[in-house]
């Protein structure tokens, strides 16, 4: 199989054939890439496929894998092997979804690049060609350094991705060792030509080109919009809080310190309460001044994939619900009764699981519902809603963690104060709880649970507290598959588990000569 970045070759083709962002908001069609960016118009429709990869990197099985690889969820006896290998933790360097994601994020970072270049080419012609100069606006111009800005935030968070499955825990110590980090791609060259295809760079190195990306997406990305509650573009605020987020995965809690609070305290953002509140957000996609970011979607045009992985399996032909996952009794447990996201995220049901119904209701996962504005009748349960990769509940448990290890006189206090704010609106009676610094630690990691649980986070955030994981009994043990195994119901990993991390994938090993596979997968090039 070929190379990754002679993969790519067509990448080009794939932003210039994107099937668009919302029409009324911007511009699209179909141009030829040999004269991409002749004129304005051209930028907008190559920039209008930057948020296609966005959404699709921010929604389906690149959201839920390791959810189901973690300690969130037990698989049941109607799961079918659906994403087997990753619960099982059987899985090998040949794994589809490794691939998959490992292509989606390249081929963003060639489109990226591919704009990034053209842009260029088209500013230094603008300076040399009179006659071209005249084709472009002084107020296109600094329009289309916004959309530059647009293509490095792409950069970046595609690079994130990586960084986060496919490289091991930030440590100081190691992060500056040979390969430990991802492979750069920052100019577009689509080629066969082994000699150029680029081998692992250090952690260390891959993260200071994260920053460096969001450093040049925050420079001008003003231009094109305000920073404002539920965009459907990026904006600068979340390139901070993709900053945020990348800072506290390097221990950088300056930085996550910096870009968490300037967020929470620009006033353009409120914590939303209540069950009512909690169902606009979640179901219908009313994200009521709490998201940073929303993608655009629509019925049958705009549909991205959808977050439910089987969690509530709803035959509505024969009204049963037949999961494929149900969760673990301890992420039931962890919520109490006046906790709003209890009857939000969850379903209590009666299951159907081989033909044989259960005694007893069963608490299913129930955080993607699916927006019925997004279904063609009461028969399509879908499941789908707009991925919502930023929001400001995720920047208070960023800024509660950095706070509490920045080593800062008042880093404990901050850290309960944020935790609190955030509870507070969580639940219906809360009474404030004065954290300490020994009890911190774990209540902002269930916290995180609470608040985060199905948006593909919690295998990270194991990783980064250097912790193993256990499942643990289910609600109901009859129901599942191989109950009462250590190898599905009560599995545990030790944090040094080489799975923790994901494989690169076989089809990239097999190619490229320069890459070294991550540790505990065959190291091996099979076309040297």
């Amino acid at each position: 199989m070929k190379h990754i970045f002679s993969k790519i070759t067509f990448a080009a083709a794939l932003i210039l054939g994107v099937s668009g962002c919302n029409m009324d908001l911007r511009p699209y069609s179909v141009i030829d890439p040999d004269n991409a960016l002749e004129s304005y118009a051209d930028a907008e429709k190559l920039a209008n496929g930057f948020n296609v990869h966005l959404r699709s990197l921010s929604a389906g099985s690149i959201v839920y894998t390791t959810e189901l690889q973690s300690d969130l969820f037990h698989a049941t006896q109607s799961f079918g092997n659906r994403n087997g290998t990753a619960y099982r933790w059987t899985f090998t360097a040949s794994e589809g979804i490794f691939e998959s994601v490992y292509l989606a994020c390249y081929s963003a970072i060639a489109n990226a690049n591919y704009f990034i270049e053209k842009a260029a080419s088209v500013q230094s012609r603008v300076e040399s060609d009179p006659d071209f100069a005249k084709t472009w606006t002084e107020q296109q111009l600094e329009l289309l350094k916004g959309h530059i800005s647009e293509a490095y935030f792409l950069r970046a968070y595609a690079y994130s991705i990586l960084v986060d499955k496919y490289c091991g825990a930030y440590d100081e110590a190691t992060a500056g060792n040979e390969n430990t980090g991802i492979a750069f791609s920052n100019k577009y060259n689509p080629t066969s030509d082994k000699a150029q295809y680029p081998g692992k760079s250090t952690l260390e190195a891959s993260y200071d080109q994260i920053y460096s990306d969001l450093e040049k997406a925050q420079e001008n990305i003003g231009l094109l919009r305000d920073s404002k509650a539920g965009s459907a573009y990026i904006t600068e605020d979340a390139v901070k809080a993709l900053r945020a987020r990348v800072a506290l995965a390097r221990h950088d809690y300056p930085q996550a310190i910096q870009d968490a609070t300037e967020i929470i305290n620009s006033g353009k953002y409120g914590l939303v309460s209540g069950v009512d509140a909690l169902n606009q957000l979640w179901t219908n996609d009313n994200q009521a001044g709490e998201v940073i970011l929303q993608f655009y979607v629509a019925l049958s045009t705009e549909m991205p994939a959808s977050n439910n992985a089987s969690y509530t399996g709803y035959n509505y032909q024969n009204d049963i619900y037949s999961p494929d996952f149900v969760p673990e009794k301890w992420l039931v447990d962890l919520y109490s009764d006046d906790d709003y996201r209890k009857d939000v995220f969850f379903k209590s049901a009666v299951l159907n699981i081989g033909g044989i119904q259960t005694e007893e209701p069963v608490m299913l996962f129930n955080k993607f519902p699916g927006n019925p504005a997004l279904m063609s009748g009461p028969s399509d349960y879908n499941y789908v809603n707009a991925p919502k990769p930023f929001r400001l509940a995720e920047l208070y448990l960023i800024a509660a963690e950095a706070y509490l290890y920045s080593g800062l006189p008042n880093g404990v206090q901050e850290a309960s104060r944020l935790l609190n704010e955030l509870q507070g609106k969580r639940h219906e009676n809360w009474e404030t709880v004065p954290y300490t610094q020994s009890s911190l630690p774990a209540e902002i990691a269930d916290e995180r649970v609470r608040e985060l649980v199905g948006e593909g986070f919690r295998l990270s955030d194991l990783r980064r507290y250097g912790n193993g994981m256990t499942r643990s009994e289910g609600q109901n043990s009859s129901i599942l598959y191989l109950p009462g195994s250590s190898t599905t119901e009560l599995f545990s990993a030790n944090s040094d588990n080489f799975r923790f991390v994901w494989a690169i994938p076989q089809a990239e090993m097999d190619a490229n000569p320069k890459m070294v596979q991550n540790p505990g997968y065959t190291n091996s090039n099979t076309n040297n």
